[in-house]
């Protein structure tokens, strides 16, 4: 998925929540990976002002049980910073996002509904972007076991900035001759690549020579990348389409937190999940599309 950079800006501006979705005739991926951008960019903005501004948070909260409405952050984030002031440790307040029920009640409801809802910051988004990753990375491993082309992981290599692929021989791909292979699912504007660049690419130019990344859920119609056109395969499909399927005969009961997690984890493997109205709820909320089947 190439897309015009005009028509980009027009999507990202008009895009900022899941149900605009609907509203344009593009892969649920592709969306979803814009709109997480557009919140983490607005949070890396704003949130060291926030973040010094807890103990504000906290009276506020002991005063009327509800966060402020000047606190402009996503809704983990909010919570964070509340949980922070109350003199939550790192691993306390990680462990109250997944398992809110270790808060008394009212604070267990704002974390709770905060966690649910949160389709970049919760711990579900996290798990997302994770398992999406791993999927990625596999559609390309299998597709050069079978070119027969000899590669190195990141995790085989020992050097500090190394590619999630390390060719032995260089290949063509996308008309070039290459020696590593990155795997990235977001979709790529200019910043994005920029940051990318930086942080990686650039080393890997200078230590390995030419390479390639691969956008899977695209880039601006002009950079020198691939958007995952060469590949094909139920995993791309998957990473595109964002779409979970559930059975009414069949249900679950438990941590609706853990279980929407625990889904998440086994995507790339399963085709039909067990039912579970809120767990249907939160997945709606990070992003899938779910459909019920009898």
């Amino acid at each position: 998925m190439r897309l015009d950079p005009k028509k980009y800006y027009e999507i990202r501006k008009k895009l900022n929540r899941i149900s605009d979705f609907n509203k344009f005739d593009l892969p649920r991926g592709v969306l979803h990976s814009i709109l997480v951008q557009k919140k983490v960019e607005s949070v890396k903005r704003k949130y060291h002002i926030f973040s010094s501004r807890g103990d504000e948070v906290l009276r506020y909260w002991e005063e009327n049980k509800s966060l402020p409405r000047w606190l402009t952050l996503t809704p983990v984030m909010k919570v964070r910073i509340l949980l922070k002031a109350m003199g939550l440790s790192a691993r306390e307040i990680g462990k109250a996002l997944r398992r809110p029920d270790v808060l008394d009640s009212e604070l267990c409801r704002v974390v709770y509904k905060a966690v649910s809802v949160d389709f970049a910051y919760s711990p579900i988004a996290t798990r997302i972007q994770s398992v999406l990753g791993q999927m990625g990375e596999k559609i390309i491993e299998e597709k050069l076991k079978s070119l027969g082309i000899k590669f190195k992981k990141e995790k085989e290599l020992k050097t500090q900035k190394t590619p999630d692929f390390l060719l032995e021989e260089p290949m063509e791909f996308c008309g070039k001759n290459v020696f590593w292979i990155e795997s990235k699912v977001v979709f790529a504007d200019q910043k994005i690549y920029d940051l990318y660049f930086e942080k990686q690419f650039k080393k890997y130019l200078e230590l390995f020579g030419d390479g390639m990344v691969v956008f899977w859920r695209g880039c601006l119609d002009y950079m020198n990348a691939s958007d995952g056109s060469e590949f094909d395969g139920e995993l791309k499909r998957k990473i595109l389409e964002m779409e979970i399927r559930v059975s009414r005969s069949d249900e679950v009961d438990g941590n609706p937190i853990e279980i929407a997690e625990d889904f998440v984890k086994s995507y790339a493997n399963r085709e039909i999940f067990p039912y579970n109205r809120e767990v249907v709820r939160i997945l709606r909320n990070m992003g899938f599309a779910v459909r019920q089947e009898d």
